[in-house]
């Protein structure tokens, strides 16, 4: 089966979509975690639109969420544009480039998210696990299916 460059750019868009209602992080609060919340305290997930088992209105908490649900949208927009303006090359190329770069950043980004989570957590983060999601699988086949797609805009026409 040969994927189009379109059809590259629409599955890279939908599974960037997919990304939001996926977990990337489960935060798994241990028994120290319990003693000190209670046994009813929640684990914490991470997902690309939100993020469950935290106050979200903490005003870090509140930023990281909204800056990470901005940031997929951006990339999806941007995917789906770069089906519509294919034919420019030097646009398309600038568009999948950028998201690229979002996609090498994101690892990063979830690092210190994570991080802050777990600072956030007082007392429960002597003995949380991480464990990590599905949304992270779904990353990994975005920077491929990114990667190819750059490439085939790059040589088209060369």
């Amino acid at each position: 089966m040969n994927l189009t460059t379109k059809k590259l750019l629409l599955t890279n868009a939908v599974l960037s979509m997919m990304t939001l209602l996926l977990p990337f992080i489960w935060l798994e609060i241990g028994p120290l975690g319990k003693q000190y919340y209670g046994p009813n305290v929640p684990d914490i997930y991470i997902f690309g639109a939100t993020i469950l088992g935290k106050d979200r209105s903490f005003w870090g908490i509140n930023f990281a969420y909204k800056f990470q649900l901005i940031v997929i949208i951006y990339y999806t927009f941007a995917a789906l544009w770069t089906i519509k303006i294919l034919d420019k090359r030097k646009v398309a190329l600038t568009l999948t480039i950028g998201n690229l770069i979002l996609l090498i950043l994101f690892p990063f980004w979830l690092y210190i998210y994570t991080d802050g989570v777990i600072s956030n957590s007082d007392g429960a983060t002597t003995d949380i696990e991480i464990h990590l999601g599905i949304g992270l699988l779904i990353y990994l086949l975005l920077l491929a299916i990114n990667i190819i797609t750059l490439k085939r805009i790059k040589n088209a026409n060369s």
